[in-house]
């Protein structure tokens, strides 16, 4: 019983964090460029990119033909190929671009919201999962409080830091990106470790 009550105290704390972090704090505009023109913006979008989903300009890779008829082409052409993508590569501008939604939505989409607080709750299911999993190796709540601190940091690095290295992503977007998950990370283990029964004493709720 502690151990659902704590994955749901645990998903609301999350929740709350991210209403604070995107909503409130003002901190994630530290981290975006301003776009001028966003009606000219979304118009040349649409244009150049027509379907949802990620793009790469100019190009993931040189190998990957644009078309199924593409498919058999013979070594000059491909050679051709690479070095124009080689050259359109040196040249840039390097992007990558996600058409979220071609056709828009509203502000606060209810079925984000709601598919977002299901996210966080499989999120903490799977943290109270990991402290079953150490059983006995986190016997006391400190310990427990720790380990998922580091926890938090390190699923952070690993996915926004690692986005900065290898794609390029802006470090100050990523950095505050880091920081949310960090903190989202470590403040769902630390509910769970507040309310869940450490090893070795009774489950007396």
């Amino acid at each position: 019983m502690r151990w659902a009550l704590a994955v749901v105290i645990a998903t609301i704390v999350v929740f709350m964090w991210g209403f604070i972090f995107w909503g409130v704090s003002g901190l994630p505009e530290m981290g975006v460029s301003k776009v001028e023109d966003p009606s000219s913006a979304g118009i040349a979008l649409v244009e150049h990119f027509p379907e949802n989903g990620i793009y790469f300009v100019p190009g993931y890779s040189p190998n990957i033909a644009g078309d199924e008829e593409e498919e058999k082409i013979d070594a000059a052409a491909q050679a051709e190929r690479i070095k124009e993508f080689g050259t359109l590569h040196h040249a840039g501008p390097l992007a990558i671009v996600n058409m979220g939604s071609i056709t828009g939505g509203p502000v606060m989409d209810p079925g984000i919201m709601y598919s977002g607080f299901c996210h966080i709750m499989l999120s903490c299911i799977f943290l109270a999962l990991l402290l079953g999993l150490c059983g006995s190796a986190l016997p006391t709540r400190w310990r427990r409080v720790r380990f998922f601190i580091f926890v938090g940091f390190l699923c952070a690095f690993y996915c926004n830091i690692g986005e900065a290295v290898w794609w390029r992503y802006p470090w100050n977007w990523q950095l505050l990106t880091a920081l949310y998950d960090w903190v989202a990370i470590s403040l769902g283990g630390i509910a769970i470790t507040m309310i869940a029964p450490v090893w070795g004493q009774k489950d007396i709720v």
